[in-house]
């Protein structure tokens, strides 16, 4: 190899380097992309769900995205299963739904419809109540 092809070589290379993380970077989606794209997987059968619940669940999730929120009748249907839990974990529950309602409590969102599901999880931080614990051959008595 000749001096002036090592050259073009080593520009060609040097220039696919520097290009390719640019080609391959993935562009900003459209608005309604996402819909689409739900859409045709649908379509392909590329979801676990039969095609009418997929694309009602499509339409949904565009509402929600449009909405930045729940749409009236989900957020029914989520209070309602917050309903049947007992007293303790009904607090955490609405909070996945309406966000934190205590100070203590943060609410954090994963996933996607199109990736099979979102999940809410709530971190509530508590203090344990303080224990008395007698000094080692002190008497138990109880303070007042």
């Amino acid at each position: 190899m000749n001096a002036r092809t090592f050259v073009l070589v080593a520009a060609f290379a040097f220039i696919a380097a520097v290009a390719t993380p640019a080609l391959s970077a993935e562009p900003a989606p459209k608005p309604g992309a996402t819909y689409q794209k739900e859409r045709a997987d649908c379509d392909a059968g590329r979801t676990a769900e039969d095609r009418a619940t997929c694309m009602r669940e499509a339409g949904a999730a565009k509402v929600e995205r449009a909405r930045d929120g729940l749409t009236p009748a989900a957020r029914q249907a989520a209070v309602d299963r917050c309903k049947g839990l007992p007293e303790k974990e009904r607090s955490d529950c609405m909070a996945r739904i309406d966000g934190p309602n205590k100070p203590n409590q943060t609410v954090t969102t994963t996933g996607s419809v199109a990736g099979g599901g979102i999940l809410r999880e709530t971190r509530t931080i508590t203090t344990g109540k303080p224990v008395l614990v007698p000094a080692p051959g002190a008497s138990a008595a109880k303070p007042n």
